[in-house]
């Protein structure tokens, strides 16, 4: 092959990973905006709807929040995980609230109703969030704190930096001390332009993909599959969750743990021993941290359990509360401790 001939073989090779690179850009950018931005009007659409409940400004953006009951009642504020939204507390409201307590739970930011600011989606911006929350709706009223996976790790951060402002921790399946090994998938997800890639493009199918598995251990798999749907209608959930997975602290969150188990604050942990998300072997390193809290494992569930199990937790979360305002010897279940012996669970 003659040196013209080389040359235009390059050429034509240039030129086709041009076409191809622009054609790919071109739809990085549409995938980007093929979804509507959260505003002003969606919002009040949503709440007419009955899809939402109340927004507020704050200096990251606007948080979507529910609060109900008594407006003297102990505050309970609940805090969800990675990839839900308030809408995973839905079946603690009535329960909580007939008890008497004032009950306040937010979508983070990038999920749910709330704005996706740019990020980076770490411990700080969630730490913000419920600071400045706190302060608009419950100023100078300290709250008893329940968190979910990621959420668990959320309040416990929380608690050792606003030790003031926190009565008490309910932990259920608490991230921040590790989590299951990553996949390769995962993996691929947290490599700078792969990462963003992938979730640009196929994100909300992988997500809806692993929602429907979690929907299928819900009281109503329909009515949860499509609030978790909803947040995906919005330009910017995909983002979010893999800045979440690539700052935030899920496996190196010690200290916080450490910090917050130094207090004498109480603190209630609940998990299912068949967790494959946040490993329930995680509860012996979270119990050596934080020596005053009180253990409910249950050998048949797993991650889901706080809203498959609804029932189940939030008659724990009242009586942990109960115990605290009024202590009466045997008002509780009987608690497990994770020593160096063969793990006896509450079932």
């Amino acid at each position: 092959m003659g040196e013209m001939e080389i040359m235009a073989v390059l050429k034509a090779a240039f030129a086709v990973t041009t076409a191809v690179a622009l054609m790919l850009l071109m739809s990085y950018w549409a995938a980007g905006r093929a979804r509507p931005l959260l505003d002003d009007a969606t919002r009040t659409t949503l709440v007419k709807q009955g899809l939402a409940y109340s927004f507020l400004d704050l200096p990251a953006g606007t948080v979507h929040y529910r609060l109900e009951g008594p407006a003297d009642g102990p505050l309970v504020v609940l805090v969800h995980g990675f990839s839900v939204a308030s809408f995973v507390w839905n079946d603690y409201f009535d329960p909580l609230t007939r008890a008497g307590y004032r009950v306040l739970a937010y979508d983070n930011y990038g999920r749910g109703f709330s704005d996706r600011p740019k990020g980076p989606y770490n411990a700080d911006l969630s730490d913000t969030l419920l600071a400045n929350l706190l302060a608009a709706v419950a100023p100078d009223e300290k709250a008893d704190l329940v968190g979910y996976s990621l959420g668990g790790a959320t309040v416990t951060i929380f608690a050792a930096r606003h030790s003031d402002t926190v009565r008490s921790l309910t932990l259920i399946a608490p991230a921040g001390l590790g989590v299951a090994p990553s996949s390769s998938n995962v993996e691929m997800l947290k490599r700078p332009l792969v990462g963003d890639w992938i979730v640009r493009m196929f994100g909300l199918k992988i997500f809806h993909g692993a929602a429907a598995e979690d929907a299928k251990a819900a009281p109503n798999p329909a009515r949860f599959l499509a609030d978790f749907d909803r947040q995906m209608d919005y330009r910017g959930y995909g983002e979010a969750l893999l800045s979440t997975l690539r700052t935030y602290p899920l496996a190196t969150s010690q200290a916080a743990y450490a910090e917050a188990g130094a207090s004498s604050r109480p603190v209630m942990v609940i998990w299912g021993e068949a967790d494959t998300t946040v490993p329930f072997t995680n509860a012996k390193q979270l119990m050596a941290l934080m020596p005053q809290a009180k253990l409910y494992s249950y050998e048949k569930f797993g991650h889901n359990i706080a809203f498959a199990q609804a029932p189940l937790v939030s008659d724990l979360i009242k009586q942990f509360l109960a115990s605290l305002a009024e202590p009466v010897p045997g008002a509780e279940p009987p608690a497990m401790r994770l020593e160096a012996r063969p793990v006896q669970a509450v079932k």
